[in-house]
């Protein structure tokens, strides 16, 4: 027989055995005066014994399913039990009921209410003792599922539940079929090795249910097929794998080939993509060596210019020194020719705020940055040159107290020349005995950046009707000017003598 021809005489055998298995096919020796005589005695029952009853007839009466009349009283009596033991709570009798209506449903074809009942059985016997009526509800589920298009899945749970609690009730004979099912099953998806074992399981079975040999015969057949088929398929199984071994030989021996060749046209294009990358490289380098040369040549044409111009500035500083020492020396040939005391007065003044201006330069010429002033040298020689000025180096104490910062250019003269104006008037009037005389002069800064300068002497202080607002002298109104154009705050105030306070900030980057 040709394989195709075993597969579908099985098939035609599977649903054969699929209409059929789920019957509970007990040989009834029951007679028709039997029988009417069981239909008369039903009044007088009542309870569990009527449901009994009425299960019999109905499954007498299940016999003749081709017979609509005789089926409809099967299908009448079930309903009966049914009612019955749902009136007396009773689950086993319910259930049994349950499983005797998916029966018949079974038989017309009505897979619908087959499986609903089934079901129903199922959920009311699984907690009783009922093990081969439990499985016997399984079956009709497997029933209903291979007479519909479910998947191969769901027609393998319910069977193998069946032959599982056949297996516990110790029913060979059920348990057998069951495994005969799962047998065809796995032989009409053609896996044949687990076909082979689910048929040989069930040949053991049925010899252990001493079950005559004549009555599973179909199943030896399939047996014996099915070891042919397996012989058969080891053959074409050899022969397969030799042709694809040799086609995988093949296969290979193209891949190394291919992948030979590919790899070395990576290699020659990575080759060429090194060489294109090295020549572009070297241009590269060579056009930087260039620009760097030119940017070198720059570099030192620019220092050169940054040295001549600060040299060029540095001399600038000195001439303005040496041009505003000249204008000094020509202020102190004019006084004497001068006969009035306020005029000599006012070039000495004069005299002293030059120098004040001199003196910056001077230190801008000698200092290597030309942009900012030490601070403490400056009001240091400063206070100097005013004592050899006034020649009162004995007769006026001087304390100063100057942190150590440098100012711009743009502060440094407005600063000097507000200490030369106050330090001088505090010189000329604030100690006309002379005895005692002290000037404290302090230059101090915050971490914020503020600055206080700060000129105080312990001399007679300033007159009643001082306004330093508006006051006539020059001295006060360039001090008040001087402020303005660094933008601080100037004040004048006696408190034990004269005290004047100049408070400024700088920007920070007028610091570098």
């Amino acid at each position: 027989m040709k394989p195709s021809a075993c597969t579908e005489y099985f098939i035609i055998i599977l649903l054969i055995i699929g209409n059929s298995f789920g019957i509970t096919a007990q040989e009834q020796s029951y007679t028709d005066a039997e029988i009417e005589k069981m239909e008369t005695s039903l009044t007088a029952l009542n309870g569990i014994e009527k449901i009994k009853l009425l299960l019999k007839l109905s499954d007498w009466y299940e016999n003749f399913y081709f017979r609509p009349k005789e089926f409809q009283k099967a299908i009448k009596y079930a309903n009966q039990a049914l009612k019955l033991s749902k009136a007396l709570h009773s689950d086993i009798y319910e259930g049994k009921t349950y499983l005797q209506l998916s029966m018949l449903y079974e038989l017309s074809n009505n897979d619908v209410m087959l499986e609903g009942c089934a079901r129903n059985a199922i959920a009311l016997l699984t907690h009783t003792n009922q093990i081969d009526d439990l499985a016997e509800s399984w079956v009709m589920i497997w029933s209903a599922k291979m007479r519909s298009n479910a998947p191969l899945e769901e027609k393998f749970i319910p069977i193998s539940k069946a032959a599982a609690l056949f297996k516990m009730s110790g029913n060979n004979k059920r348990r057998s079929d069951c495994h005969r099912e799962i047998g065809a099953l796995y032989f009409h998806h053609k896996d044949f090795h687990k076909a082979m074992n689910s048929l040989e399981k069930a040949m053991v079975l049925y010899k252990e249910a001493n079950v005559e040999e004549k009555d599973f015969y179909p199943v030896s057949f399939r047996l014996n097929i099915l070891y042919e088929t397996e012989k058969k398929n080891k053959d074409i199984i050899i022969l397969k794998n030799k042709a694809l071994l040799q086609q995988n030989e093949l296969k290979t021996a193209a891949f190394l080939r291919n992948s030979m060749i590919t790899f070395l046209i990576l290699l020659l294009i990575i080759l060429g993509l090194l060489y294109k990358r090295f020549t572009f490289k070297k241009r590269t380098n060579k056009l930087l060596e260039v620009q760097q040369e030119e940017i070198n040549q720059k570099n030192v044409t620019l220092q050169n210019m940054l040295i001549e111009k600060e040299w060029l500035l540095r001399e600038i500083h000195h001439r303005v020194k040496n041009n505003l020492h000249m204008v000094v020396g020509l202020l102190a040939s004019q006084v004497e020719f001068l006969k009035n005391e306020e005029a000599v007065q006012a070039i000495n003044s004069s005299q002293n705020r030059i120098h004040a201006m001199s003196l910056i330069h001077q230190k801008l010429y000698q200092s290597d940055n030309l942009s900012i002033i030490d601070m403490p040298s400056y009001i240091f020689e400063l206070t100097e040159y005013l004592k050899d000025s006034f020649e009162i180096r004995k007769s006026i104490r001087f304390v100063l107290d100057i942190d150590s910062f440098n100012l711009p250019l743009s502060h440094s003269i407005p600063i000097g020349l507000i200490f030369n104006e106050a330090v001088t008037n505090a010189i000329k009037y604030a100690f006309p005995n002379r005895k005692y005389a002290i000037i404290n002069i302090s230059l101090k800064t915050t971490d914020n950046k503020v600055y206080v300068l700060t000129i105080q002497d312990n001399g007679i202080g300033l007159p009643d009707d001082f306004d330093p607002y508006d006051n006539p002298s020059l001295g006060i109104k360039l001090m008040h000017g001087l402020s303005d154009d660094i933008k601080g705050k100037f004040q004048i105030s006696s408190e034990n003598g004269t005290k004047i306070t100049l408070e400024f900030t700088i920007n920070e980057s007028n610091l570098h």
